[in-house]
């Protein structure tokens, strides 16, 4: 029996409501929603996999830092923590996390292609979080890239982003990569 993949792309109180660099579309938020999914792919047997955004003193000498010039995801900070519940999650050791310094990492593909080498086929990867035309994009491009023959699909309305025009944008850019949009 194949195995599901659950990608949550930095789900994190600085990108949450209230946090330094709060989604704005949409508006209300998803959060409690992508912890139920978490729960939901944990009890069917599926495999999920954090990534958390993770920023250091230098954060503002990086590129990163000169193009988006606001400190957040600082390493150990409050803002840096996974959301209520999914943080819970990773403390109980139920889901595996991958820091990453910037927007995408092949460390994501590297965890899913463990999970294939343990447990078998993996059925499908599917990714939802923040901002999605930022690290969810990215990160999409670089699973596709590390498993070019492998379903992905992203969880539109469990993710956030900056507005709705750049959500939109970052949607076509994700279907041309053959990502599934399940809306």
């Amino acid at each position: 029996m194949a195995t599901k993949v659950l990608v949550i792309v930095d789900v994190q109180n600085d990108f949450a409501k209230g946090g330094s660099l709060a989604y704005g579309y949409p508006k209300e938020s998803n959060t409690d929603a992508i912890v139920a999914k978490a729960k939901e792919f944990m009890a069917n047997g599926g495999i999920v996999i954090a990534t958390r955004d993770t920023h250091h003193e230098n954060y503002l000498t990086t590129l990163e830092g000169q193009k988006l010039p606001i400190p957040h995801c600082m390493h150990q900070t409050y803002g840096w923590q996974l959301v209520p519940g999914l943080d819970k999650m990773v403390m109980s050791g139920k889901i595996a996390v991958v820091d990453k310094p910037t927007f995408g990492t092949s460390l994501v593909g590297q965890f899913v292609r463990e999970v294939i080498d343990k447990y078998g086929p993996v059925e499908e990867v599917d990714v939802c979080g923040y901002v999605t035309s930022i690290c969810v994009l990215a990160n999409c491009v670089m699973l596709r890239a590390y498993m070019p023959n492998q379903k992905i699909v992203l969880l539109e309305g469990l993710c956030g982003d900056v507005d709705e025009e750049s959500h939109k944008a970052a949607l076509k850019v994700l279907a041309n990569q053959q990502i599934e949009i399940a809306r």
